[in-house]
Parts: C-alpha cells; structure tokens; sequence
C-alpha cells in the first residue's frame, strides 16, 4: 500500500486540509482534518473518503520547483463530493517535496494489472 501526505487550500485561504492518500488497490483512501489557517486552532474531526478507482477518469502529476500536484479527475462529482476544494468533479492535492518520490510511485502504481491512467 503506497500513502503519501497531501495538502489543500480551502475557504480561499482561511482554511487548510491537511492528510493521506493511500493507494488500497481498488480504491483510493483521502483521510483528512480541516484546520483554520489563522491560528490552526479549530480543527474538524478527521474524515475519510474512499473512491473506487474505476469511477475515477484520472490521476495525474504534475511536479513543480517546490510543490508536486497530484490532480485526480472523477467521472461524477458525487464521488468527490466530501473532499474539500473539489470542482467539478476534480481536487488538485499539493505534496510537499520530501515526499514528490512517493507520490510519482502511488500514480504510476495504479492499475498496473488494467488501463493505466495518466501520469
């Protein structure tokens, strides 16, 4: 199972997301806790959405000089619906450098026995 931790700016900026995204071979696991950005002091509980990965259309990355993105694009919106900062049916998970290795294995590494998705 490859996990890899992400961020997320939400409630333009006021907010952010901070969890895991691990790869449990037939669906992709985002656990998360939302925070205030301002004092960190409000937390939400921590959540957990699974996704099927055949409901997904992609999972790409896109590497930055500071920040990787891993950009996960659903068939519907209803599947991301509980993921903060998703639109339209996609959320654009920010991962910090040290763990940019990891995150390229987790996309290459789904489906590896059926349609690749995009990397």
């Amino acid at each position: 199972m490859n996990a890899v931790p992400f961020s997320i700016e939400v409630f333009g900026g006021l907010g952010e997301c901070h969890g895991i995204l691990r790869d449990e071979g037939t669906h992709l696991t985002f656990e998360f806790q939302v925070t205030d950005a301002v004092a960190g002091f409000l937390k939400s509980g921590v959540k957990e959405v699974r996704v099927p990965l055949e409901d997904l259309i992609s999972v790409s990355l896109r590497k930055g000089w500071f920040r990787t993105k891993i950009i996960v694009q659903a068939a519907r919106m209803e599947v991301l619906q509980d993921l903060p900062g998703m639109t339209q049916g996609r959320v654009e998970l920010s991962i910090e450098r040290p763990y940019r290795d990891a995150a390229q294995n987790l996309v290459t590494g789904l489906y590896q026995d059926g349609p690749p998705l995009s990397t």
